[in-house]
């Protein structure tokens, strides 16, 4: 993994699959990715192929890129030393959310 991608991604990847529409189908925990590094980190990328959900998530806190391969945290935008980014999903598979690239901006 890059050098420069010190974003520790806790997620909480714990599904519960029931019966009745797709939104209840599965849900899952709160998830969150906690940036541990020093500096700013932007444009992060996740690895999600395919990432989708029943409910509505916030698209400016996490969203698709047009590849349909990875995902970007809140718009490229600067993730701080100690800022939690939370979402919450629900699929009938998980994703890994995988950190892939990030760049890096000093302060």
């Amino acid at each position: 993994m890059d050098a420069k991608l010190k974003i520790f991604a806790m997620l909480m990847l714990f599904c519960l699959c029931k019966g009745g529409d797709a939104s209840e189908q599965c849900g899952l925990s709160d998830l969150q990715v906690n940036q541990t590094a020093l500096g700013n980190q932007t444009n992060v990328k996740l690895l999600c192929p395919g990432f989708n959900s029943s409910i509505r998530v916030d698209p400016s806190v996490i969203s698709l890129d047009p590849d349909g391969k990875l995902c970007t945290l809140i718009n490229g935008g600067a993730v701080r030393k100690a800022d939690v980014i939370k979402f919450n999903y629900a699929w009938s598979t998980e994703f890994s959310f995988l950190p892939v690239s990030s760049g890096i901006a000093c302060s």
